[in-house]
């Protein structure tokens, strides 16, 4: 449906109300050894012992493609560390 618009503002807030990304939305609890970094390279939550991040959220950037496939891997390491296999 088009929609006809008077000014500036009306633009803005019917964007700012239909606008979506499609991106996967990953990066929010980096994950590395440096002090920024929330999640250690064991997955381990910094500051809260018995908690692993194994989602794409500990991406410390976000991949060129799909990020099903990193994910993937992430939880099988996460799991592998939680059962103690060595990985």
């Amino acid at each position: 449906m088009l929609r006809s618009f008077s000014n500036r503002e009306e633009i803005i807030a019917a964007l700012r109300q239909e606008a979506s990304t499609t991106w996967h939305q990953s990066g929010t609890c980096r994950m590395g050894s440096d002090s920024d970094a929330v999640v250690d390279p064991q997955l381990r939550l910094n500051g809260l012992d018995g908690l692993r991040i194994c989602d794409a959220s500990i991406m410390p950037e976000v991949t060129s493609g799909n990020t099903n496939a990193p994910t993937i891997m992430i939880a099988e390491k996460g799991a592998d560390l939680i059962r103690g296999l060595s990985v």
